[in-house]
């Protein structure tokens, strides 16, 4: 019996304008309603899936930060997996190098090392791939500041004094014009022992902990709910993934999913703009 459904959320749970289509929402409390419980597993802080949660009252536990928190129903930290922060400064130095913004996820808030206009550079290549179909440069801008983590950023004037505060980095995302430098800098970045470097979508860089994945932070919750993984079906579409899809034997990829997932997956779903993980729900639970 199916005891988790566990799914990734951009490029998966997230249809087109960037939300939740209803008949995911429909197959997520049929899923429930049967006792099954649904788990979200972002690249996102909480911060950023909570309006979600709110907004259709959904009651999920979270994989967050690409599998450096678990998060309960209330939000609540129930595993956490944290960065060494005497590495910090050799990934800055090299993302600074190469002219990319970052964001510093903590537990104390987010955090760059870039000045405002910098970052509100990286708030509009965010808002333009997401919403491709808004070419007007005046409503990108107006998007880009009203954007969820351009207002919330805390800006580091001394890099030391913020490494010397009692404060846990979960993860550091970094974006930039094209694929071409993310995969340059992931390159460089491989120098550093003990990361997992991953890319939820094609212009970003998501860097955690070498065990802050979302496979392996699920498989300690699983292991602790006493869940077995053949009870476990997890679905994704990006590098991010990986590691759910190597841990749990019932996988779902979607139809837009990088050909790397395709491969390992059990199964293919349709394409998030088309209600895949609907799909998929309905397709396990015989529905």
């Amino acid at each position: 019996m199916i005891k988790f459904i566990v799914s990734d959320m951009d490029g998966t749970l997230l249809g087109r304008n960037n939300d939740i289509p209803e008949e995911n929402l429909k197959a997520i409390r049929k899923a429930e309603e049967m006792g099954v419980q649904f788990v979200i597993a972002s690249g996102r802080m909480y911060e950023d899936i909570k309006p979600f949660l709110d907004r259709y009252n959904l009651k999920c536990e979270c994989i967050v930060l690409n599998g450096a928190e678990y998060r309960d129903k209330d939000g609540n930290v129930l595993e956490g997996i944290y960065m060494d922060k005497g590495k910090l400064k050799d990934i800055l130095e090299i993302i600074k190098r190469n002219g990319l913004n970052v964001e510093i996820y903590t537990d104390r808030g987010l955090y760059t090392i870039n000045t405002k206009e910098d970052s509100l550079k990286g708030s509009v290549l965010r808002v333009q791939y997401f919403n491709p179909e808004v070419t007007n440069h005046e409503e990108i801008l107006k998007r880009a500041k009203e954007e969820h983590h351009f207002p919330i950023l805390k800006y580091i004037d001394n890099i030391d004094e913020f490494l010397s505060k009692d404060i846990k980095i979960g993860k550091i995302e970094s974006y930039g014009e094209c694929e071409d430098k993310i995969l340059k800098l992931k390159e460089e970045l491989k120098n550093i022992d003990g990361l997992a470097i991953a890319s939820s979508i094609a212009i970003n860089l998501e860097i955690n902990h070498i065990e802050a994945q979302k496979g392996t932070i699920l498989s300690k919750i699983s292991d602790k709910k006493r869940v077995k993984k053949e009870e476990v079906v997890v679905i994704g579409d990006g590098f991010n993934d990986y590691s759910m899809f190597t841990e749990f034997p019932i996988s779902f990829a979607m139809e837009n999913a990088i050909p790397e997932i395709k491969e390992i997956a059990k199964y293919i779903t349709d394409a998030n703009y088309n209600s895949g993980v609907a799909k998929a729900v309905y397709k396990i639970l015989h529905l």
